[in-house]
Parts: structure tokens; C-alpha cells; sequence
């Protein structure tokens, strides 16, 4: 579709008036755990290409190569969503205010996705209440297990059954 739109438009006289206008109309696609991670380092700090690289295959636990992630970087310069600054031979690629609102806009829409594939993994504190992640501290309470956020909430909790709280 961008691209039929694209055709129609001649741009080669006023390249400067009309690059922004045809350019806002491009969609950058984060369709890869790839790309969603190296919008998230982006944000997180500035990076060199290969740091970046490196930094993806320990998180996604995967070799990544150069072609996986500098036609997404020129892909994101193209659309004005990261600048560089060359030191000596190397690019350290950062995130312009308009990357930054691009991140922003894409993690609140996996946001729903994650929250959903969290959901399972969330208990419950018996005594106050609390959601906690992957929980790893149960106590077995009167021959049933119970799940707490801490030591602390299941003393309270026992000790309030020796009161009659619970």
C-alpha cells in the first residue's frame, strides 16, 4: 500500500518539502523478538552496532547476526526514529523524540500480550493480597499449600490463625 502511494509522488525536484510527508507514511513493523529488543536497548541507552548485537543474542538467548539487526537500524534512520554519531570508524545509533514515542506507542501495544502471558505466572499473597511474579515461597498451612510475597507476610498470617483471624 505505502509503496503504491509512493509511486504516484514525485519527489526528485523538492526532495526537502515532501521527504517528511512521504515518509510519515511508512510503518516500521516490530514483527520479531529481535526488533521489539532492539528498540527496548535502544530506549534503555545509546549503543554501538555490535554492542547492540551482543547484547541481543545473550538476552534472546540466540546468535544474532549483523543482518539481523543493521537493515532494522538503517530501516529506523530511513524513518527518522534513531540518529548516529560516527566515533572513529564505529556508529553509536541512539533514539531520536520521535523513536522514543515510537517505542513508547509499540510496547503499549504488546502491552495487553504480556499481560496476558504474565497473568499465569501471578499469585496471590494469602495474607496481604499482593500479586507476585513466579512465586517461590509457599508454606503448607493446615495440610494446604499457601503462597505469600514473603516470610514476613506468613508469620503474620500464622500468627493471626493462632488469633483467630483467618
Amino acid at each position: 500500500m505505502t509503496s503504491n502511494l509512493l509511486s504516484n509522488i514525485d519527489i526528485s525536484e523538492n526532495d526537502k518539502i515532501y521527504k517528511p510527508f512521504y515518509l510519515a507514511t511508512f510503518m516500521v513493523k516490530v514483527d520479531s523478538l529481535v526488533k521489539l529488543q532492539t528498540i527496548i536497548s535502544l530506549n534503555n541507552n545509546d549503543k554501538y552496532g555490535y554492542e547492540l548485537m551482543k547484547e541481543l543474542s545473550s538476552k534472546l538467548d540466540k546468535k544474532i547476526s549483523a543482518s539481523h539487526v543493521y537493515p532494522f537500524l538503517k530501516e529506523l534512520k530511513q524513518n527518522y526514529l534513531v540518529n548516529y554519531r560516527k566515533l572513529g570508524r564505529e556508529k553509536i545509533y541512539n533514539l531520536t523524540e520521535k523513536g522514543e514515542k515510537f517505542v513508547n506507542e509499540t510496547l503499549l501495544k504488546f502491552n495487553g500480550v504480556i499481560q496476558e502471558s504474565l497473568k499465569r505466572n501471578l499469585t496471590k499473597c494469602t495474607h496481604c493480597g499482593c500479586e507476585v511474579y513466579n512465586n517461590k515461597y509457599n508454606e503448607i498451612i493446615n495440610g494446604k499449600k499457601s503462597a505469600f510475597c514473603c516470610c514476613h507476610c506468613a508469620d503474620s498470617y500464622k500468627k493471626g490463625m493462632k488469633h483467630g483471624k483467618h
